[in-house]
């Protein structure tokens, strides 16, 4: 299944917000912040608005139906960016309005059994099929103690599984070479408010794979560096998604990434002073966008 011509023509034009409709207008700059935001490789240089919005979202589309899922991790994030709150305020615009726009996103949405509704707790929007399932990928983490159905040889399901949000793992080789790497990821993290921690910042059991497998468990994200394609950070990476966590990966090469995991979005960069800048920066966006869907940071 995919959307239809029609369906983008319209969200594309919700993204643009052109009078009359009751979306905020976005201007050039906006347009491209609104995909880059999420992390969506998307730079609007002067093309016809509603054109360039709607072939962003027919690649997003395209890439979809190779990957076999619907709707994307991509589409699901644009329509539920596109009803953010924020973006509705008293203040805007006399024509924004957020009720208005849900009704008209899930007039949209509704050959395909899709709607967008507003969860109770948090008042964000967020995309669910209509028999009230959420299919959005920003969700809390599933109670692990009751998912996991193995018993490791190599370690030990550790006893205290509560999840803390705030908490950033990050797998990564070690050594000199890294050491400014390092640095920007704590700064990204501290600029998207975020703790952080590596393996060499505890120490609180005999073996290291033990502490490395307690600090993934209690962890909302994983930031792992595949550079050097370092066999400890490919085996923490698969600890990582087994456990359900949001993995947000970087390299110095994309040739280090794994095959099977080349069609997840990868921060590439340089280890010079601007890529690292530039690394700081991009992954603040990602972990400002994970955080955001979760309504963790308001």
């Amino acid at each position: 299944m995919k959307l239809k011509s029609a369906a983008l023509d319209q969200i594309a034009h919700f993204i643009c917000g052109d009078i009359p409709l009751p979306f905020p207008y976005r201007s050039s700059s906006k347009l491209t912040t609104f995909f880059t935001g999420l992390g969506l490789d998307y730079i609007h240089r002067g093309e016809t608005r509603n054109a360039w919005a709607r072939e962003a979202l027919i690649d997003i589309n395209s890439k979809a139906l190779k990957e076999g899922v619907f709707p994307s991790d991509a589409m699901v994030a644009v329509i539920e960016e596109v009803l953010n709150t924020a973006y509705f305020e008293v203040g805007n615009s006399e024509q924004v309005n957020f009720d208005a726009a849900i009704a008209q996103m899930n007039r949209v949405l509704k050959q395909y059994k899709l709607e967008v509704a507003v969860e109770a707790n948090s008042g964000v929007a967020k995309l669910r099929s209509v028999d009230g399932h959420f299919v959005s990928t920003a969700h809390a983490a599933p109670d692990v103690v009751k998912k996991l159905t193995f018993a490791p040889k190599v370690f030990e399901v550790p006893h205290s599984t509560e999840i803390q949000h705030d908490l950033v793992a990050i797998m990564m080789p070690f050594g000199a070479a890294f050491s400014r790497v390092h640095e920007a990821i704590k700064q990204a993290c501290d600029s998207a408010h975020l703790r952080n921690k590596r393996a060499d910042d505890i120490w609180a059991n005999s073996t290291i794979i033990q502490d490395i497998v307690d600090l993934i468990f209690v962890a909302e994200i994983v930031v792992v560096d595949f550079t050097g394609k370092n066999p400890n950070v490919m085996y923490e990476t698969g600890i990582a998604h087994t456990l359900g966590k949001h993995v947000v990966p970087i390299t110095q090469s994309i040739e280090h990434v794994p095959f099977d995991l080349q069609s997840h979005r990868v921060l590439q960069y340089h280890p010079n002073q601007e890529g690292l800048a530039k690394l700081t920066n991009e992954l603040t966006s990602r972990l400002r966008t994970i955080t955001k869907g979760h309504s963790w940071h308001e």
